[in-house]
């Protein structure tokens, strides 16, 4: 962000204040100006940040309400702060303008800002890659006939814990059979019947910083209709991160995917875009849909994630978290994405030979 174009910047938004910081707090808010960061805060958290931050020379203020807030903007001779609109609630504006401050809106600039991550942030959502896909695979031997969504999804996340995550990015999304044709699906109390399909729509936190997944799969026998249509969101998937390179448009890569789904005879069953940023927030910029002016770069994070949906029947998505590394596509996630056939506990991966 261009600070020169404000005198003072105040960050309210938890996940925002995360990442200027790199520090998590449910309350506070942080100052920026040129000369540095200042983060105010309650006692709750006070020695904690002030052990964390004060040796990245981030000054730590004890301390509730924006009082502290007027007082720092004095000692920068602020006349114009940027906020953001997206994030400040009506509540505190009122209460802001009380200041006698110009505010501006700078939630294009931290969309900007954000959009493109740092070697570190890159590897915190590997990690968090890494901690999902591991924790999915450990949850297969639990996906039996008569298991519910609740079931499957706290196995999951339970498994994210496990395996060094902090929680859960998004609510988990476990749904079998036609449950699985509603994208975002609740997840409920609906058992697992032999030959039906399984989504599960999930991701982990580590360091506060998000990975989303999704994988379709099939207990049972899969019919003809579903091997056919999992091939044409596999080849939309794939489609598109062979074209995903920097330079591209979202919206062009986003129409390479709805192409293939089209000319499979699926197109109308794509009801959503094909990806979104991932940070610290699970949806955040970039965004890859039909709509999108993003040019994509070095160092953006964002999900490819094609999806079939037959209204009664049954749903098909393939998830994975990717980025931008020199100039290519790579994704965070390693296997290979063939369907899988769950029967007793077992997986196993449909050959591309198999009818």
């Amino acid at each position: 962000m261009k600070f020169s174009d404000y005198d003072l910047v105040l960050i309210t938004d938890e996940r925002e204040r995360l990442y200027f910081l790199g520090f998590h707090s449910t309350d506070g808010y942080l100052l920026l100006s040129k000369k540095g960061k200042t983060f105010v805060i309650d006692d709750r958290y006070y020695y904690a940040a002030k052990k964390a931050l004060a040796p990245k020379g981030v000054e730590v203020i004890s301390g509730y309400g924006y009082g502290i807030f007027k007082e720092q903007a004095e000692k920068v001779n602020a006349k114009t702060i940027g906020i953001d609109y997206t994030k400040t609630t009506l509540s505190e504006y009122e209460i802001l303008k009380k200041s006698g401050y110009e505010f501006l809106d700078i939630s294009e600039e931290l969309k900007t800002e954000m959009a493109v991550k740092t070697d570190e942030e890159i590897g915190y959502i590997a990690k968090a890659c890494q901690i999902a896909e591991r924790a999915w695979r450990a949850t297969l031997p639990l996906i039996k006939e008569g298991v519910t969504e609740r079931e499957v999804a706290n196995e999951l996340e339970y498994n994210f814990k496990k395996f060094g995550a902090s929680g859960t990015s998004f609510d988990t999304i476990i749904a079998f059979g036609e449950n699985a044709a509603v994208p975002h699906h609740e997840t409920g109390d609906r058992k697992l019947r032999n030959n039906e399909c399984v989504l599960m729509d999930f991701g982990c936190l580590y360091k506060g910083y998000c990975s989303d997944m999704t994988r379709t799969m099939f207990f049972g026998t899969p019919t003809k209709e579903f091997k056919d249509a999992y091939k044409a969101v596999l080849k939309a998937h794939e489609s598109a991160a062979r074209f995903v390179k920097e330079g591209v448009s979202g919206k062009d890569a986003d129409g390479v995917a709805r192409d293939v789904l089209n000319e499979s005879g699926y197109g109308k069953y794509f009801t959503h875009s094909l990806g979104h940023g991932i940070g610290v927030n699970i949806h955040e910029s970039p965004n890859l849909s039909p709509k999108s002016d993003w040019i994509l770069k070095n160092n953006m994070v964002f999900s490819n994630e094609p999806g079939v949906y037959l209204n009664g029947k049954f749903g098909i998505r393939i998830e994975d978290s990717a980025y931008l590394h020199l100039g290519e596509y790579k994704s965070f996630m390693k296997d290979d994405k063939r369907l899988i056939v769950l029967k007793n506990g077992k997986a196993r991966k449909i050959k591309s030979t198999e009818k």
